[in-house]
């Protein structure tokens, strides 16, 4: 039996698993620090979360309730890590 949290992320409410948040918010702040210089840095994170609740939707069809860690290391694969953010910009 795993705890979970509620998140609203991009307007959308999602029970996620405890270990699964930590490891989502440690990744959505890395990314909000990378930004956090350059113009537009809310706009640049409202389009991140709105594409992480589109994958997260994708992976709760079929009758699923929880997002569990795989599902957000998934996620974290499909948007990149934040280092690939630097090098994209260097």
């Amino acid at each position: 039996m795993n705890k979970t949290v509620t998140a609203n992320i991009s307007g959308v409410v999602f029970h996620i698993e405890t270990d699964a948040y930590e490891k989502l918010h440690q990744y959505l702040n890395t990314i909000r620090k990378y930004f956090r210089d350059s113009g537009g840095t809310d706009e640049i994170m409202a389009d991140i979360e709105a594409r992480i609740a589109e994958l997260f939707k994708e992976k709760l069809e079929g009758g699923r309730d929880v997002i569990t860690m795989e599902n957000v290391q998934q996620v974290v694969e499909v948007m990149g890590e934040p280092e690939q953010y630097m090098d994209e910009d260097a």
